[in-house]
């Protein structure tokens, strides 16, 4: 008997592995033919990056994935269609035997764009169609790919998650920016090293080399669109990541293969949607980072335009003859009639001194010493659950809804089966 998907969508997403990839020839074929001299040579600007420190989450990140798949994902029925007949949306990556998903064929990848058509079709619009049952508020969320027509084009592809329900696509700090290079590019050991890199060069006296290059790619792509949350595939390799709020650490995964089972692909791809969008449960920055305020606005082009006052502000006559000198209370000036000032007669008092502010150490020792005294100085300490702040100062929620609450209501596109709308499976809730 074969079953929907939706009759148990963590059973059908535990042995939902990507289709092999076909290459119309041998990676090493596809390299020798036209790709050698543009190996490793993407198109990156000299500039300020501040990515002093990128973070190797190791396997625990396979741990976090696992636990949300098991916590969040429904393993019952739901009484709704695989497939959203409104939208068109359905499965498209094959399980086990009992999950009745119609195969789908594609051609070999010649190229770039045929690698995209196999990364959108199977495991994009499949994570596409899971996390719109489970969180029906995120309908109007999906992938679009944004090409800018650059130099890059033919070996650097970009996808965004995002709110696409409108004429251009709303790219901000709970989107997630997916990167795509061809595996005759991006090769396992390419990938691996990506992984291994602890930092960007600082300032710009010499241009960025190799795997330097993709990570200053991803950064000036990151850091144009505000979107903190990224993932970079060959589509045969996976690796996901973060950057904190000041752009100056990176937090990135261990390579997840294609055909992995523990996390699966899909596991890791709902699992980072879902931190992306703060979801009860998601990844959370592990570490507190110490970062100038200025390092939030690092170049020029990001940084809000200061409007100049159309005149001179005219100074105001002194409303007293007071000689006072600057330690006696403001009260004493005796000012008749003058507004009250907004402070004390003791003035205001700085908790976040002179000595706060750091040059960052290359001594690992003394870098730890000087976050521990930057710590003490917090006025309050962060709850363990919650997420780090926005990248940008509007907050997340004059923005967007509250998808995940639970208590929200949502229209859906979903047609259930033999449950009627509005029943309490449609939360999708375990």
């Amino acid at each position: 008997m074969a079953y929907r998907v939706t009759d148990d969508l963590q059973g059908y997403l535990k042995d939902a592995v990507l289709p092999r990839l076909k290459l119309m020839h041998k990676p090493e074929s596809m390299f020798h033919q036209g790709h050698k001299s543009r190996r490793g040579t993407l198109t990156v600007r000299r500039r300020q990056r501040n990515l002093a420190n990128i973070v190797f989450l190791n396997s625990a990140f396979n741990e976090l994935v696992n636990d949300w798949i098991e916590e969040h994902v429904p393993n019952r029925s739901l009484c709704l269609y695989d497939e959203d007949r409104k939208t068109g949306e359905r499965f498209t990556v094959r399980s086990s035997h009992r999950f009745n998903v119609p195969e789908l064929r594609l051609p070999a990848a010649s190229d770039i764009n045929r690698v995209c058509d196999w990364l959108d079709n199977f495991p994009l619009q499949t994570v596409q169609r899971v996390f719109h049952i489970m969180f029906p508020a995120t309908k109007d969320w999906g992938f679009v790919a944004l090409d800018d027509h650059g130099c890059d084009d033919d070996t650097f592809k970009k996808f965004h998650w995002t709110d696409v329900n409108q004429d251009h696509p709303d790219i901000h700090d709970l989107s997630v920016t997916v990167a795509c290079q061809p595996p005759w590019i991006l090769s396992d050991e390419s990938m691996w090293q990506f992984t291994q890199l602890k930092s960007l060069p600082e300032g710009t006296t010499r241009p960025l080399r190799g795997k330097e290059r993709l990570w200053g790619k991803l950064w000036d792509t990151c850091v144009h669109n505000q979107t903190p949350f990224f993932i970079l595939t060959s589509y045969q390799q996976w690796t996901f990541g973060m950057f904190s709020r000041g752009w100056t650490t990176a937090f990135v995964s261990p390579v997840i293969d294609a055909q992995s089972r523990s996390p699966t692909v899909m596991h890791a791809l709902l699992y980072w949607l879902g931190s992306a969008l703060r979801a009860p449960g998601g990844f959370v920055q592990p570490v507190e980072v110490a970062e100038p305020v200025h390092n939030i606005f690092s170049d020029d082009e990001f940084e809000p335009s200061i409007a100049k006052p159309e005149k001179e502000l005219e100074i105001a006559p002194s409303l007293s003859g007071w000689s006072g000198t600057s330690d006696e209370p403001a009260s004493s000036a005796g000012a008749a009639g003058a507004a009250a000032l907004d402070v004390s007669d003791r003035g205001v008092d700085d908790p976040y001194g002179p000595d706060v502010l750091f040059k960052k150490s290359k001594d690992p020792a003394l870098t730890c010493e000087m976050i521990e005294s930057w710590r003490k100085k917090l006025p309050a300490k962060r709850t363990e659950n919650e997420s780090f702040p926005s990248p940008t100062f509007a907050t997340s929620a004059t923005l967007l809804p509250d998808f995940l609450d639970d208590s929200a209501t949502s229209d859906t596109s979903d047609e259930t089966v033999g449950v009627p709308c509005g029943h309490w499976l449609m939360s999708a809730r375990r």
